[in-house]
């Protein structure tokens, strides 16, 4: 194993090299970050352009940190950002393949390092400026160190494991389920040099939040919100967009508190939104408990599900040619893992580091929603057991390891999930045109946009951005049917009731522009452009009464419209005075 595991590392870091290469001629979206990358980009420049990040972190602040400290030396250089972060995935498989070692053997080590190296969404994501690789690569520090059994480690298992959770906040219980375990193992000073460690690495994040709000917020303030969106009304599993969230990152905390505001009937700032939608999560799921048990059903059949759920990133959709030579599926891995724990039993198949870190990396997608990043540090960490079983197939005998493992196998590549997949397929591909729109590709855009509707013909807002794209190209027309058929999939959808109304407006037909705009308002009560064009849509029609009337119900949900348009209300009721 000595030999041979530099000589894998080293051929996955060279392929690493050129996936990373021929990133710019394939991915649109290189050197151009969006959603959740965006978010993370524009957070760096704000530490390193030395602006202090205003009020508690509403997002995990280690990888803007990070960012940050390379962008002060290298600037935008995406590429070299890319190579490091692809470095720390193999870096991860290396730690893991030791630790397989540890407990099944160097040939199990070789097979571990060998599946995280052959399994993509792991170099997909770190090709994109997100905290994942950064996360995998302390958590495998972590489980590496753990499994020593010198008191000293005890200290570099707790400072890589409190890093990491400032990258993931959801592995924070492990930090008490390893000094608990020293504890009952009688490694007292092992405990206290762990949780000393990982305290040390959190406080930094803990005193900023206090500071910020007289509150303790050991990481982030925006596990209630991401909640919500996993169990809310219509929940389903997945994502699942909810009434005054736009999809938006940058705009989520904003609308977090504003909609937790005006539910609760009082101003509330992040720390208390944050709470407010754990509570109103935990009540929409009380009331349900059949619905609720569907749901958790639902989300533990998609957590072991073949396909990889995209979210604001798809690795489905990876445009890269040499993610081919990465093709190991989920299923195998998951297949492979439950083969070693039937064959091996737990211990040799990875033991309670391995196991307890397993237990809280699946706990993300089954409580709030599953996707392929909420998924990925459990894939990774069951590359551990999966080595052992790659390694152990030959010499097993008995037929219960085949069964259990092939019949896993065969359940995950038969979840019924495609139209799932058709949904985030859609959005992605919208994420994508609007990159393509803003770099002025429109031709380009277009096709993707048209491509995202014929997918999912019922996503509102892929039509939406069709439309919007349409408008660009100067194609009115078409933009007044995309925004139609936004409004046929979702009658309350804000935006394309806004620039349908828009279009009805300037072509003389605002008589029909109320009546969509109406229906958005009364779900999207804060949204200002609607507002503003229903009061045009008024006074286009010769109806100032109402125009001034919905002015008036736009103050009253805490809208402030447009000065001039007011202005303009006031002299028409000047001059109906004279």
């Amino acid at each position: 194993m000595k030999r041979a595991l530099p000589l894998i590392l080293g051929a996955g870091f060279l392929l690493r090299v050129g996936y990373v290469a021929l990133q710019p001629h394939f991915d649109p979206t290189f050197a151009r970050p969006i959603l959740d990358g965006a978010y993370y980009v524009a957070a760096a420049r704000a530490i390193a352009g030395g602006v202090a990040t205003p009020g508690v972190y509403y997002m995990p602040p280690l990888y803007p940190w990070a960012l940050a400290a390379f962008q002060r030396i290298f600037g935008d250089a995406w590429m070299l950002l890319f190579l490091l972060q692809q470095a720390a995935i193999v870096a991860s498989a290396g730690l893991l393949a030791v630790v397989s070692r540890r407990t099944a053997g160097g040939a199990a080590g070789i097979a571990t390092a060998g599946i995280v190296l052959l399994y993509h969404p792991p170099m997909f994501f770190a090709s994109a400026p997100l905290g994942e690789s950064l996360a995998l690569v302390l958590l495998s520090a972590s489980v590496a160190f753990v499994t020593r059994s010198d008191d000293r480690s005890g200290a570099a298992s707790g400072l890589a494991l409190g890093l990491a959770s400032l990258a993931r906040p959801n592995f924070l219980p492990l930090i008490p389920l390893w000094a608990i375990h020293d504890l009952t193992s009688r490694r007292w000073r092992r405990a206290a040099l762990l949780s000393a460690a990982a305290a040390l690495a959190i406080l930094p994040a803990v005193w900023h939040n206090y500071r910020a709000s007289g509150r303790l917020v050991p990481v982030s303030a925006n596990g209630g919100v991401v909640f919500w969106l996993g169990n809310g009304p219509g929940a389903e599993g997945v994502y699942t967009p909810a009434t005054g969230f736009s999809g938006s990152l940058q705009a989520q905390q904003d609308e977090a508190i504003a909609e937790a505001s005006a539910r609760a009937g009082r101003p509330m700032d992040a720390v208390d939104a944050d709470g407010f939608w754990w509570r109103e999560g935990l009540r929409v799921r009380a009331a349900d408990p059949a619905g609720t048990s569907r749901l958790l059903l639902r989300r533990v059949l998609l957590t072991l599900d073949n396909a990889e759920h995209g979210l604001d990133y798809a690795p489905a959709l990876d445009p890269n040619p040499l993610r081919f030579v990465t093709p190991l599926p989920f299923a195998l891995i998951l297949g492979l893992a439950v083969f070693a724990v039937v064959a091996l039993g737990w211990s040799k198949s990875g033991g309670f580091a391995l196991w307890s870190a397993a237990l809280v990396a699946v706990a993300a997608p089954l409580a709030f929603y599953v996707s392929s990043r909420h998924r990925l540090p459990l894939a990774v960490l069951l590359a551990i057991p999966a080595g052992a079983g790659l390694a152990g197939l030959r010499g097993e005998r008995r037929a219960a390891p085949y069964v259990a493992g092939i019949g896993v196998l065969l359940l995950s590549l038969a979840v019924p999930s495609s139209d799932y997949a058709r949904t985030e397929e859609a959005g992605a591909l919208t994420v994508l045109s609007e990159v393509q729109l803003k770099a002025g590709e429109l031709d380009a855009a277009a096709a993707t946009a048209r491509r995202a509707t014929e997918i999912d013909r019922a996503n509102a807002i892929a039509w939406f951005n069709r439309g919007v794209i349409e408008a660009a190209r100067g194609r009115t027309a078409d933009a007044e049917s995309a925004y139609r058929a936004a409004l046929s999939a979702d009658p309350a959808q804000p935006d394309a009731a806004a620039n349908l109304a828009g279009i009805l407006v300037v072509s003389g037909r605002a008589g029909e522009a109320a009546a969509p705009l109406e229906r958005a308002l009364a779900s999207w009560p804060r949204h200002a452009v609607a507002w503003s064009n229903l009061v045009v849509a008024y006074a286009a029609t010769g109806d100032f009464d109402r125009a001034r009337v919905a002015a008036g119900r736009a103050k009253a949900a805490g809208v402030t419209l447009d000065p001039g348009l007011l202005s303009t209300l006031e002299e028409h009721r000047a001059q109906e005075g004279r």
